[in-house]
């Protein structure tokens, strides 16, 4: 086992695990804790309860389709996509969504057919989203004013993440009961590290944006519930 498969594989998750748990709590107790102005009046009240008008915004992006339709049908596409994608990975890592798929009457056969229709899919979307979005701030001046590095830090890491997944998808092939085998192993403190190069490049990547997300801009969609529950209160 060479030094990189070991790290990538057997110390990295755990200090991920560890760095994620600890940032998300240390940022929802700020959150908790920043101090509340009085009622704001930048909506009207059109009798939805304030529950209804943040899960609208969290899950539809209203107030971005009114001022920028281009970049709503982007961003929500990729969003979606994204989501779709984590839901892939719990199969990928667990053999439960295939125990449910077989208890409603699907083969083996065709669960694989189907992950890799989808997840093909659903990898090469989330390419064509992501580039979309990263040359959309990239080109249009306004945009490019008010960006930073870390936006763009994030918009390549995931970019890198989403283009390894795909190499690993239609070329460098992975082991899926060696993958499971590796997820539980991890649990046990005992890690048995598949040796792909590309499984190994792909999951180094998705560790360092988990260990980013807590410190980052990413972590709107936590925050979103925050913000929208204080300026929609009525």
């Amino acid at each position: 086992m060479s030094g990189f498969s070991f790290f990538v594989g057997g110390v990295l998750p755990y200090v991920a695990f560890i760095v994620f748990v600890v940032g998300m709590v240390y940022r929802f107790r700020v959150w908790f804790k920043t101090p509340q102005p009085g009622k704001m009046t930048l909506f009207t009240n059109q009798g939805d309860s304030t529950t209804k008008s943040v899960l609208a915004e969290a899950l539809f992006f209203p107030s971005l389709f009114r001022g920028d339709k281009p970049l709503w049908t982007g961003a929500w596409i990729f969003h979606v996509t994204l989501a779709l994608v984590f839901l892939g990975h719990v199969r990928v890592f667990t053999g439960l969504l295939d125990s449910m798929l077989m208890g409603m009457g699907m083969s083996e056969e065709a669960i694989g057919t189907m992950s890799a229709t989808a997840g093909g899919g659903a990898g090469i979307l989330l390419l064509v989203t992501g580039l979309f979005l990263l040359i959309r701030r990239m080109v249009q001046k306004r945009v490019r004013q008010i960006s930073g590095l870390p936006d763009f830090f994030a918009l390549f890491l995931l970019i890198a993440i989403i283009l390894t997944g795909d190499l690993m998808r239609f070329g460098a092939h992975f082991d899926l009961a060696q993958t499971r085998v590796w997820a539980a192993s991890l649990l046990s403190f005992s890690p048995q590290i598949p040796e792909n190069g590309m499984f190994l490049l792909h999951a180094m990547l998705a560790q360092f944006l988990i260990i980013y997300i807590p410190f980052s801009k990413i972590l709107h969609f936590g925050g979103i519930f925050f913000t929208q529950a204080l300026v929609k209160r009525r």
